[in-house]
C-alpha cells in the first residue's frame, strides 16, 4: 500500500444552509509527498455519494477505485459529499440546495482542506509546497464544480468527465421546454419545476449515473457496490442540468485548462456542442471513451480515463 485514506468531517456553516453544519469527506494521500503536488477535489453526479470514486469491490473483480489508483501515482485525492449526500448534513430547508449555494460550500471546503495541507495540519502534501488544484466533476458533480470556478476561481485546472450544457430536451415537459435557453429566469423557477417533478428537493434518485445503457454487463459484485453508494438526488442542481442553456454565464468564464470525457453512448450530448459552450477556455483536452455510457469509472475504459487524466494535468496545470 502506497497511501493512506483519511475521513474528515468539515465545519461548513459559514457558507451551508440552516441545518447543515457539517460535510464529510475522504482525503486520500501518498504516504510520502511527491514533488509535484496534485490535489484532485472530486464531486459525483446526482444519486450517489462520493464513494463513486473509490467504488468498494472484491479485489478479483478488478479495481474499481480512482482515487487509492490516482494516490498510488502520487497524488492527493479529495472526495466530497456536497449538503444533503452520504455523510455530509441535510439542511433544514432542501430548496435551498441550489447550485451557487452548493458551490459556495465546495469553494469553502475546498479552501479549509487546501490551507491545512499547505500549513502542515494535515498530513499527505509538504508543507509550503504549492498545490495544483483540480475541480473533477462526473455529471452534475461537474455541473457543480464549473459552478464553482465560476464564482471563486478555486481551481488551476478542471475535468469535467460526462457533461454538457446541452441537457435532456427529450425528457422535459412543456413547462420545462419553456426554460431552455433563458439561466437568469430559470433560477427563480426552479423550485416551482423541481416540485412538479420530483415532488421536493431531496427524493430518492430515479435516474442514478449507475443507470446507463453499459451497465447491464457489470459482473454482480460491481452491481451491488453500486447499489450501496445510492443517495437522494439534489433535485435543483438536476433540474438545472436537464435543461438545456442553464450554464451558460458559468461556462463562458471557464479560462483554465480543462480535460473533458464523455462516454460513445453517453446520454451528456457531444462534444461539437461541448466546445462551443466553453469559448474562454483556451486550453482544451477531448477524450472520447470507447464502449461506455455515462457510467465511466465503472467501464473497460476507466484506466484509459484515469491515465489520461494523469498525463494531462502533468501536462498543463500551474499552481496559483
Amino acid at each position: 500500500m502506497h497511501r493512506k485514506k483519511t475521513t474528515l468531517t468539515l465545519d461548513v456553516s459559514q457558507w451551508a444552509p440552516k441545518g447543515c453544519r457539517t460535510v464529510e469527506v475522504d482525503l486520500y494521500a501518498p504516504l510520502e509527498p511527491p514533488e509535484a503536488q496534485v490535489l484532485w477535489c472530486c464531486v459525483a453526479g446526482g444519486g450517489v455519494s462520493r464513494a463513486y470514486f473509490a467504488l468498494d469491490v472484491p479485489p478479483e473483480t478488478g479495481d474499481f477505485n480512482m482515487a487509492r489508483y490516482f494516490a498510488d501515482r502520487g497524488a492527493l485525492v479529495l472526495l466530497i459529499d456536497p449538503p444533503g449526500v452520504g455523510g455530509s448534513d441535510v439542511p433544514l430547508d432542501g430548496y435551498e440546495l441550489t447550485p451557487s449555494c452548493l458551490a459556495d460550500v465546495l469553494h469553502g471546503v475546498v479552501t479549509q482542506v487546501k490551507d491545512e495541507l499547505m500549513s502542515g495540519g494535515l498530513a499527505g502534501a509538504a508543507p509550503g509546497t504549492p498545490l495544483v488544484t483540480v475541480g473533477l466533476g462526473h455529471s452534475a458533480g461537474a455541473l457543480l464544480i464549473s459552478n464553482q470556478q465560476a464564482r471563486h476561481r478555486s481551481y488551476d485546472a478542471l475535468a469535467l468527465l460526462g457533461f454538457s450544457d446541452t441537457g435532456l430536451v427529450e425528457v422535459l415537459n412543456a413547462e420545462e421546454l419553456a426554460f431552455v435557453g433563458r439561466p437568469d429566469e430559470v433560477v427563480a423557477a426552479l423550485p416551482g419545476l423541481v416540485e412538479q417533478r420530483f415532488g421536493g428537493p431531496l427524493p430518492a434518485a430515479p435516474y442514478s449515473n449507475l443507470d446507463d445503457p453499459t451497465s447491464g454487463s457489470l459482473p454482480d459484485p460491481i452491481q451491488e457496490a453500486a447499489s450501496r453508494i445510492r443517495v437522494p438526488l439534489l433535485a435543483l442542481v438536476g433540474m438545472m442540468a436537464i435543461i438545456p442553456g442553464t450554464m451558460k454565464h458559468e461556462l463562458d468564464l471557464i479560462d483554465i485548462p480543462t480535460f473533458a470525457a464523455i462516454g460513445d453512448h453517453d446520454i451528456a450530448g457531444g462534444f461539437d456542442s461541448l466546445v462551443l459552450q466553453l469559448p474562454a477556455c483556451r486550453d482544451l483536452t477531448l477524450l472520447t471513451l470507447p464502449d461506455t455510457g455515462h457510467n465511466h469509472n465503472q467501464s473497460d475504459a476507466r484506466f484509459v480515463l484515469w491515465n489520461r487524466l494523469i498525463r494531462w494535468i502533468e501536462s498543463v496545470a500551474q499552481p496559483t
